[in-house]
């Protein structure tokens, strides 16, 4: 049977009142031999806070959830490693699923968090639609991490400035002096439409003219894409003239593209120039290391902790400022994907 806070009074003599507020951190009036014996007496006992009769005496759960499309890859996992950390020195736990970019799958999720009473909600959402998010929103807030969904300022949101992410990548291939250069992107999602948008806005300003079967979308699911990026590329290959240079909406892509030109017999960076998003750790340890933009999701990690406690401090206070959104700055971590180390 699990020690209860009535063990540990009767094993010191002391009230339950005394050795609550120890164990529930409200021990300023409490003396610090006093407060040790309480921890130590604990500790022998292997008390575990009662966490069902905590949230009816607070409201609060002090859980997190976390759903993202993809854990396999890195940069959502990166995120969500920070996140926890983060939370927990603050006394939260973080809950994690992936949606594997299915809406129906990610509603399910949705429900299922509810389910278990979070506290908040913080969801890179793969849906177009903000109705489901709404309604959740209604019972605990919820924050979009990476990706809009919705109307500007419909909900909180956390992620990174991809306009200029696509202006890194693509003006870094327009200094390199490359001129026929793709563009590798998802479907709907937002970071993916502004990448091009930025990519577009950089071939425009420097003259070179968009072809459009340089630009292609994958289908809507992040854990495959490397098989898909794998699979475009192949068909990029074909075209006569062939791109030197592509500018993949993520990392896995890109990692596909690179394997797709290495088959063919063709030189990475010489013949064709790769870079992607993202640049998770994997990057590094390729046979030709992938030039990346730098999304920080050790960073975005934090601050989404950070936005999700701003956000439960307002909620408590006042109504909710949906509005808020915190876009992190990127930068280009250049590597031998697009520039020849050699020479």
């Amino acid at each position: 049977m699990a020690a209860r806070m009535k063990d540990i009074a009767e094993a010191l003599g002391l009230s339950i009142v005394t050795v609550s507020k120890v164990l529930n951190k409200n021990d300023r009036k409490i003396s610090e031999p006093t407060r040790q014996r309480v921890l130590e007496c604990a500790r022998k006992l292997d008390y575990r806070t009662n966490l069902a009769a905590k949230e009816l005496a607070t409201g609060q759960s002090k859980m997190v959830g976390l759903i993202v499309p993809d854990l396999l890859h890195g940069f959502f996992a990166e995120i969500a490693a920070h996140m926890s950390e983060s939370l927990a020195q603050q006394h939260y736990s973080l809950i994690i699923s992936s949606s594997r970019d299915d809406e129906r799958l990610e509603e399910r999720e949705i429900k299922q968090m509810l389910g278990r009473r979070v506290d908040a909600l913080v969801v890179a959402s793969c849906s177009t639609d903000p109705c489901v998010l709404a309604t959740a929103n209604r019972e605990v807030p919820v924050i979009l991490l990476d990706r809009r969904v919705g109307p500007a300022g419909t909900f909180p949101l956390i992620g990174t400035d991809d306009h200029i992410a696509g202006e890194l990548a693509t003006q870094h291939f327009v200094d390199l002096g490359r001129r026929r250069i793709a563009f590798i992107g998802a479907a709907t999602l937002s970071p993916s439409h502004d990448r091009e948008q930025a990519y577009r806005k950089v071939l425009s300003r420097a003259r070179i003219k968009v072809s459009p079967k340089f630009v292609v979308r994958l289908p809507q699911n992040e854990e495959s894409y490397h098989v898909l990026g794998e699979r475009v590329m192949r068909q990029m290959l074909k075209l006569k003239p062939r791109p030197d240079a592509v500018f993949c909406y993520n990392d896995p892509s890109a990692w596909g593209a690179m394997q797709a030109i290495l088959d063919e017999g063709l030189r990475i960076p010489e013949d064709i120039a790769i870079a992607g998003c993202g640049n998770v750790f994997y990057n590094t340890l390729m046979r030709v290391p992938l030039t990346s933009v730098n999304q920080n999701a050790a960073l975005l990690g934090v601050e989404a902790a950070k936005l999700v406690l701003r956000v439960l401090r307002e909620r408590l206070s006042k109504p909710q400022h949906s509005s808020t959104k915190v876009l992190l700055k990127p930068t280009l971590a250049v590597r031998a994907s697009t520039v020849n180390e050699t020479k």
